[in-house]
């Protein structure tokens, strides 16, 4: 039994336009018509009113101006059904033009697609109304209303004594064919038509019990109505109510009567209905139910099982014209079609409208709006059959498009084995585009942490979300929602464990450096290191792929980057361990050029790319083996035409291969190739595809994960079709994806490939009518198994570490108290046996003559005891600065050595030449030096032992000891005998003491003042002696004396043959043979001897050659100890002072050896002031050096 609504109305149109009018205030749309051509008003006296008449020479009838003249007149037509149209005729003696009057042409343009041309005598001499057609017609929308046009027709009657002819064209009318009366908006309609009914009477027939008088029925509708008597109800919508049975707007029609529904129905007009299993879907204009207890917004469910009425979120926006299933989405989808530019989505306390072009499409099951069919423009028809399982779902839509597709879905749908496509979000809570109009999504993947974790879907590109998310997001409850705000395109997504990985195209302005790391248990950013350029910076980082290392904590990235953390060199390819956090490169790398895919096979990482070394020819795939750590290229991939932008898994039907397929890009003419990596070598299979197709992705699928409604029978056994020598296996096909042309001439978005055969499945389209593409397709698998070391709590590790800090303070206490312990053990053994050896060197000879040949060969004597009494006398109450060498009779200065280092002091009874060996082995080995303060003393510890030291004062000896021993043999030789005093070589310098003015002061119990002279000319010890005056001031050096006034010994140009033969002998040579070296040092000078007056008059242009007013000769021109060689050397650009101990002195253009520059500021070195001097060690400013040396014309300025 079907029912059909119909309701009985006229409608008139005039040909002029001013007769024309609405039938009724409510009408909206009011018949008009529109005049082209030399039609002119005629009135005459004996008819209603005015009207049209068109009058053309005869011979002119047809011409295009006579038969271009049209009168079009639109009827408002209030109801669809089947019409009579009739036309109104003047007569032609109202004018007395019977003999020009001809025939008319009248087309009737009764729906969208079926007109219907007739041609009307007009010759009648009285008025007359005729009918000229009949048949169904639309009602009146503002998509389309029926038309009628009138012309004059070219093969119409003519009297032959015309001279002129006319048409005339005054209204007409259109009359509804009607077989009932009273219907009130509803009939039923029979469709037994075997029945006797349908022979003796109509197929259709009022309802036994009807509605009210008045009642109009606008949708009808038929499901089960689970209450006493689950028999088939009908259910009738509309505008009409009675208020004795208690129903308004909507009511059930069962067992011949009608009644009321829950809550008395809908307060409003009920326009459209649609079952979707047992609820009932109303659309119409109405706010509510009829007693007022759920507000509704022109949309509501009625389930029919409790019979309650529920709200669809916030409704739409206006008036729903037509509801039905949409069986292309399956079971749970309803569309809705109206008069609507928005809907409401949210919870009701939280909507969100959204804009829509008058479609809407509710998911019953999820129970809130989803995507449409894609239709780009507003349809005026929508049509599906009801859904039924195992059949095609069809559906019809019309309107005006300029592109439509099955499914509108901004980034990602889901395919079910059972199903076609479906919505994988819901409306209102899609992906949006980003702020600049971008939309794309690259990537995706189904997120688990591990085996039996809730997956999630993860999908990343360049779009937005509707919480302020960017460029990837996370499918939640049917709602898209941010997981970070990425500020670059994203291009690959993977995960280990917890850690999302997400790589793109950098924007450092907007914080994306081409690789964020994201912990999805804490919801934030794991920190790494950040991937640079070959400028040193992220701006051109891309990163293209990331692939993960099962059951190890490795990760692999590739793309376009030379390094990472700003130190480490990994250019294209670089490995994270998870688990600490830090980079590191593979092996020795071949790869020039950035990586595009990363696919891992058992032990082995392939790499895609183009790969250039120099003329090597290009490389398009790379391997490296992890079993030997060694890169190695593939057999057979010479044969790959060009780059490589997509590598895929390969099976053998049941689990991974070595396998792998390989599609790419040719170099010679853009085409799309195909090939496979069978474990050994790579094949070319049999591959046919358009050469202008683009393929973004391929996947080893499944048969069972396709969708029975896509492959059919045919397309089943096309993609089961045996092969011999088969490149995908049995069971699977290759589903590939982009822009592709199939050798069949169709054009798809993703299609299944097996053995040559395609097999169509999506096709896309972008908003403006263009064709799309899809980048991926993949499904839920495992997750990869990874090695991920496990965290303690933070509370736990504050506990741990509080512990380990207590314990290693307890012990850092008892070490260094074992460490003082033996240091002062150390400490005093060796000096005693510095002590020993110079007691042994004192007492090993007398004053003969041949005693004293063997000091002068470097072994000690009695006659180094030869020092005055007074001199000693006078050095222990007050410290010696200045004195007289006893061989050359020059003044000098020399160094006070403190007892517990083994060092000479001025009063010394211990013969230099025998404390050589003491001495030495004292200087290199003793880590304690004395300082002396006024009033305290306090002890510097030097902890390291100084091994270049060891070796240089070594070095120093020998050499002085050959030339010693050269030098008295040659005087034995010539002499007989070493000369007439002995003792007096080795005689100390007298001590003197200078005050506060400068002056010497005679007494040897004069308290000293200062050490240096303030009135020298020696610029240094100016300096030294403002700084003495200035306060305590410490020696610079491991210098002290017993008395307690501590001082620096410095030596001036004039004494530095003195601190050489002070040098010498603590080296083991002879004061004679240094004098003699340092005369012959002196030999440019005219004179041997300087008094202090002669020396202070020089200039220093005038001194002699290679010295410097500070510690000797310019250490710029000397030669490299063999030690030193293996520092840097730098070259003083400015004077430095030395003003705490440890630091290091200089003068400007000085050489400077470096042997630490880890700190930024403070530098240490070496100053080597010739080979008869010691090396200087401390700290100064880095700035104070370069390491070029000065020019010739900088040494004036600096000497």
């Amino acid at each position: 039994m079907g029912y059909l609504l119909c309701q009985s109305v006229d409608a008139e149109v005039h040909a002029i336009d001013d007769y024309n009018s609405s039938p009724c205030s409510a009408q909206t749309i009011r018949p008009s018509s529109q005049v082209t051509g030399n039609w002119q008003q005629t009135t005459a006296a004996s008819y209603k009113g005015a009207y049209l008449t068109l009058s053309v020479n005869r011979n002119d009838i047809t011409s295009a101006a006579a038969q271009s003249a049209t009168v079009t007149m639109v009827p408002f037509v209030p109801e669809s059904g089947f019409y009579k149209l009739y036309m109104s005729i003047p007569g032609c003696q109202n004018t007395n033009t019977c003999i020009s009057r001809t025939s008319a042409k009248v087309t009737w343009l009764m729906n969208g697609k079926n007109s219907i041309v007739t041609t009307i005598k007009q010759h009648n001499l009285v008025d007359d109304e005729v009918e000229v057609l009949s048949g169904y017609v639309p009602a009146s929308s503002q998509n389309f209303s029926s038309a009628i046009y009138v012309q004059l027709a070219s093969d119409g009657t003519v009297d032959p004594q015309a001279a002129t002819v006319e048409v005339v064209v005054d209204s007409f009318r259109l009359e509804r064919i009607t077989s009932y009366t009273n219907l009130n908006g509803v009939l039923q309609l029979h469709d037994d038509l075997t029945s006797d009914l349908q022979v003796n009477r109509p197929l259709y027939e009022p309802l036994s019990a009807g509605l009210p008088t008045g009642s109009q029925v606008y949708s009808a509708t038929h499901g089960v109505s689970n209450d006493t008597n689950p028999e088939d109800t009908l259910f009738l919508g509309g505008q009409f109510f009675d208020s004795d049975q208690g129903y308004y707007s909507i009511a059930q029609y069962r067992d011949d009567k009608v009644t009321a529904l829950s809550s008395a129905g809908l307060w409003g007009d009920v326009r459209a209905m649609a079952f979707v299993g047992a609820s009932l879907y109303v659309g119409g204009s109405f706010n509510g139910t009829a007693d007022f207890a759920t507000a509704l917004g022109n949309v509501g469910e009625y389930n029919t099982t409790d019979q309650k009425w529920y709200p669809m979120a916030g409704g739409v926006g206006g008036v729903v014209s037509t509801a039905v299933p949409y069986a292309p989405f399956g079971p749970r989808a309803v569309a809705f079609m109206g008069d609507f530019k928005s809907i409401y989505a949210g919870e009701a306390d939280d909507l969100l409208e959204l804009g829509v072009e008058g479609l809407a499409m509710w998911d019953a099951l999820a129970g809130g709006w989803t995507n449409t069919p894609f239709l780009q423009g507003q349809p005026s028809m929508l049509y599906s059959d009801t859904w039924k399982d195992g059949q095609d779902s069809v559906a019809f839509a019309a309107g005006e498009f300029t592109a439509a597709a099955a499914l509108e879905a901004n980034g990602a749908v889901l395919l079910t084995p059972s199903q076609n496509i479906q919505a994988i979000d819901m409306m209102g809570y899609d992906l949006q585009p980003d702020t600049q109009g971008r939309f794309m999504v690259n990537a995706g993947l189904w997120y688990a942490k591990s085996n039996g974790s809730t997956p999630a879907l993860v999908v990343g590109g360049r779009f937005s979300t509707l919480d302020g998310g960017a460029n990837v997001a996370r499918l939640q409850d049917g709602k898209w929602q941010q997981l970070g705000d990425i500020g670059g395109e994203v291009l690959t997504l993977n995960n280990a464990a917890n850690l999302l990985f997400v790589g793109g195209v950098a924007n450092v302005s907007a914080g994306f450096t081409g690789l964020t790391v994201l912990d999805m248990d804490k919801g934030r950013e794991y920190n790494t290191q950040r991937l640079q350029g070959p400028d040193g910076d992220s701006t051109d980082v891309r990163v293209n792929r990331v692939a993960i290392r099962a059951d190890t904590s490795m990760v692999v990235v590739g793309g376009n980057f030379t390094a990472a953390g700003g130190m480490l060199e990994c250019p294209y390819i670089c490995t994270l361990d998870i688990n600490e956090g830090q980079w590191s490169p593979l092996a020795t790398s071949a790869l020039i050029g950035p990586v595009t895919d990363l696919l891992f096979t058992r032990d082995s990482l392939v790499v895609a790319g183009t790969f250039k070394n120099g003329t090597q020819p290009t490389r398009y795939l790379q391997r490296y083996d992890f079993s030997i750590n060694v890169w190695s290229d593939i057999d057979g991939a010479d044969r790959v035409p060009g780059p490589v932008t997509v590598l895929t898994a390969a099976s053998d039907g049941t689990e991974t291969t070595d396998g792998f397929y390989i599609t790419g890009v040719s170099m010679d003419d853009a085409s799309p190739y195909f090939f496979k990596y069978d474990g050994t070598t790579v094949v070319s299979p049999d591959f046919t595809i358009g050469a202008q197709s683009t393929i973004n992705g391929v996947l080893e699928v499944p048969r069972s994960r396709i969708p029975s409604s896509v492959l059919g029978d045919s397309k089943s056994q096309t993609l089961s079709r045996r092969s011999d020598n088969p490149v995908i296996p049995a069971g699977y096909v290759l589903a590939i994806s982009g822009d592709l042309f199939l050798p069949s001439g169709q054009r798809a978005s993703n299609a299944f490939f097996y053995n040559n055969e395609w097999v169509p499945f999506l096709s896309t389209v972008q908003n403006d009518g263009s064709p799309g593409y899809v980048t991926s397709v993949f499904f839920e698998i495992p997750p990869t198994n990874v090695y991920q070391r496990q965290r303690l709590s933070v509370a736990l590790v504050i506990i741990i570490a509080i512990a380990i800090a207590l314990g290693i303070t307890l012990l850092i206490v008892v070490v260094g108290l074992v460490y003082i312990y033996l240091r002062n053990r150390r400490e005093a053994a060796a000096t005693a046996s510095a002590a020993s050896a110079a007691l042994a060197a004192t007492t090993a000879g007398g004053t003969t003559k041949a005693t004293l040949g063997a000091m002068a060969l470097g072994t000690g004597a009695a006659g180094a005891r030869q020092i005055q009494s007074d001199s000693f006398h006078n050095t222990s109450m007050a410290r010696d600065t200045w004195g007289n060498n006893a061989v050359t009779g020059e003044p000098v200065s020399f160094d006070n050595i403190a007892p517990n280092t083994g060092r000479l002091t001025s009063g010394s009874p211990i013969g230099l030449a025998g404390l050589a060996a003491a001495g030495r082995k004292a200087a290199v080995s003793s880590e304690t030096y004395v300082q002396h303060d006024t009033g305290k003393k306090r002890d510097i510890k030097y902890d390291e032992a100084n091994e270049s030291l060891d070796s240089i004062f070594e070095s120093a000896a020998a050499e002085a000891e050959a030339e010693a021993e050269n030098e008295a043999r040659e005087r034995a030789a010539s002499t007989g005998s070493f000369g007439t005093d002995p003792g007096a070589a080795y005689a100390m310098p007298t001590a003197h003491h200078y005050d506060g003015k400068g002056d010497r002061a005679e007494s040897p119990d004069y308290t000293r003042t200062s050490m240096y002279r303030s009135d020298s000319t020696n610029p240094f010890e100016q300096r030294m002696a403002l700084r003495e005056s200035q306060g305590t001031f410490p020696p610079a050096g491991p210098f002290g004396d017993d008395d307690g006034t501590g001082h620096i010994p410095m030596p001036s140009p004039r004494h530095m043959h003195a601190e050489h033969a002070t040098a010498a002998a603590l080296a083991g040579a002879t004061v004679a043979a240094v004098a003699k070296k340092d005369s012959r040092r002196r030999s440019e000078s005219a004179s041997t001897r300087h008094t202090d007056a002669d020396y202070a008059s020089q200039s220093p242009s005038s001194r002699p050659s290679g010295e410097s007013s500070v510690g000797g000769g310019s250490s710029t021109h000397l030669p490299i100890r063999d030690s030193l060689k293996q520092y840097p050397a730098f070259y003083a650009k400015f004077t430095f002072s030395s003003r705490e101990t440890g630091e290091l002195g200089f003068r400007a253009g000085e050489r400077v050896f470096v042997i630490d520059q880890s700190d930024e500021i403070w530098w240490m070195g070496i100053v080597d002031h010739g080979a008869d001097q010691p090396l200087e060690q401390g700290v100064f400013p880095a700035t104070y050096v370069n390491s070029e040396p000065p020019k010739s014309t900088d040494w004036p300025d600096l000497m």
